[in-house]
C-alpha cells in the first residue's frame, strides 16, 4: 500500500516508527488515519485489530478508556502499566515475540479473499493452538538479528514456518483446553462480559455462597479443572504462564488478582460453565445456565455499607483487586497489606494519596484507627503538606 521495500519502512509508513509493531495498540491513531482515513473510529481499530481488544475486556471502564487515550497518542508502554506491579507477581508476557499462523486460517482466507491475513488472537502467548480451528500454530518471523527481532514483510504461509514453541502447546487437546480457546474468542468479541471487574467480583461472591465456603468452592473448581484438562492445576498454570501458579483458583476466589490477568479467569470460567454456573454473557447460549448474582454485600467491618461501597468503587476504578478495599477497611499498615495481598506498599501509599479527603475523614470517624495504620499516616501526611503550603 505504501510502496515500502522493507518491514521497517512499512511500519514507519503506517505507525510512524520503525521499531513499533502496534500489536498492543500503540500508534493506533496514526495507523487508523493512514489506513482508514476518517471512516473508522480509533477505538474500533484498537478493539478489533490489536490485543487491546482482549486485555481491555477485563479492565474497569475508566482504566480501559484512559489506556485507549494513551495508546492513541503512541505510548506503547501503557498496556504494561495497566498490569499494576504486584510484588512477587510478575507481569506475564502480553504478546508473542513473533507472528504466528494457522493452516486452517490461511486456507479459509484464500478461499474467501484470495490472500491470507494475520490474526490478533494468534499473538496470545498463553495459547498453542488456533482458537478458530484448533490446529497447532506455527511461528513465522521473529528471527534474531543483531539482538533485535524483526517481523517478515510477508503474509501468512508465504515462507517456511515452524511449529510454535509456546508452552501451552504441550497441553493435551482436552475438553478444558478447547473450551479455554473458545473463551478467548468470546473475550475478544466482547461477549463474555462476566469477566469485567465489577461483575467478576459478584461472580466470585456467588460461587463461594453456592458452595458454602471459599475452601469448598476452591476444591470443587480445582477438581473440575483436573477433570476437564486431564492434567494437574499446577501443570495448567505453568503451561499458560499464570502468575499465581497452582494456587490461582484460590487467589481468584479470594479476589486477590487484579482484573488485567486474563488466562486464570478464563480457565475458571470454563470450569463454571461445566458446573452449570456460567458467568454473564451478552447473550447466554441455551446450553449454559447463568449464575444468579447478588449485589455486593457489606462485610465484617465497622465502616458503614455506604462508606464500604465508596471505598470499593475507588479501589476497583484504580484497577486494584477487590481484596484491597477489604484490607483498607481494617486497622492495618501498608506492610501488612503488602504481605497479605502482594501489592507493593509503595503502590498502596500512592493510591491512598488519591482518595478524597471527605472519604478519609468519614472512615476515621466510623471506627478506631491506630497511629501506625495506613489511614492515620495518610491523614498526617496531608496535614503536614497543608501546613507547609500555608506557612
Amino acid at each position: 500500500m505504501f510502496q515500502s521495500s522493507s518491514a521497517g519502512q512499512s511500519l514507519k509508513a503506517i505507525l510512524g516508527r520503525e521499531n513499533q509493531r502496534g500489536v498492543l495498540g500503540a500508534g493506533a491513531s496514526e495507523a487508523t488515519r493512514r489506513l482508514f482515513g476518517l471512516s473508522v473510529p480509533v477505538r474500533q481499530v484498537l478493539e478489533q485489530h490489536t490485543l487491546f481488544g482482549v486485555y481491555s475486556r477485563t479492565m474497569p471502564a475508566s482504566v480501559a478508556n484512559a489506556l485507549a487515550s494513551r495508546l492513541e497518542s503512541g505510548k506503547g508502554d501503557a498496556v504494561h502499566a495497566a498490569f499494576r506491579g504486584h510484588r512477587r507477581r510478575r507481569i506475564p508476557r502480553l504478546a508473542t515475540t513473533c507472528l504466528r499462523s494457522c493452516d486452517g486460517c490461511i486456507q479459509e482466507d484464500m478461499d474467501h479473499q484470495g490472500f491470507a491475513s494475520w490474526r490478533v488472537l494468534h499473538l496470545l502467548p498463553s495459547i498453542g493452538h488456533c482458537p478458530y480451528h484448533g490446529t497447532e500454530l506455527r511461528d513465522e518471523g521473529g528471527i534474531s538479528n543483531n539482538a533485535r527481532r524483526r517481523w517478515p514483510l510477508t503474509l501468512p504461509g508465504e515462507h517456511k514456518s515452524r511449529k510454535t514453541n509456546a508452552k501451552a502447546s504441550t497441553l493435551p487437546i482436552s475438553d478444558g483446553y478447547c473450551a479455554y480457546l473458545h473463551l478467548w474468542k468470546e473475550t475478544f468479541g466482547g461477549d463474555l462480559i462476566g469477566i469485567a471487574p465489577d461483575l467478576w467480583m459478584l461472580v466470585m461472591d456467588a460461587v463461594v455462597r453456592r458452595f458454602g465456603t471459599l475452601a469448598r468452592a476452591c476444591e470443587v473448581i480445582e477438581a473440575t479443572i483436573r477433570q476437564l484438562w486431564d492434567v494437574s492445576v499446577g501443570q495448567v498454570a505453568a503451561a499458560l504462564d499464570i502468575a499465581d501458579g497452582e494456587l490461582f483458583v484460590n487467589a481468584e476466589l479470594d479476589q486477590r488478582v487484579q482484573a488485567s490477568y486474563v488466562a486464570s479467569r478464563l480457565v475458571i470460567v470454563g470450569a463454571l460453565d461445566h458446573l452449570q454456573m456460567s458467568p454473564p454473557r451478552r447473550q447466554s447460549p441455551p446450553h449454559l445456565v447463568p449464575l444468579e448474582l447478588s449485589q455486593a454485600k457489606p462485610f465484617g467491618s465497622w465502616l458503614s455499607p455506604r462508606t464500604q461501597a465508596e471505598l470499593r468503587r475507588y479501589v476497583m476504578d484504580a484497577n486494584f483487586p477487590p481484596a484491597l478495599y477489604r484490607a483498607l477497611a481494617g486497622d492495618v499498615d501498608v506492610y501488612s497489606i503488602d504481605a497479605s495481598l502482594r501489592i507493593d506498599r509503595l503502590l498502596v501509599r500512592r493510591f491512598a494519596t488519591t482518595l478524597p479527603g471527605e472519604l478519609l475523614e468519614t472512615m476515621s470517624k466510623e471506627q478506631t484507627w491506630s497511629n501506625s495504620s495506613w489511614l492515620m499516616k495518610e491523614m498526617r501526611r496531608r496535614e503536614v503538606a497543608w501546613s507547609r503550603g500555608n506557612s
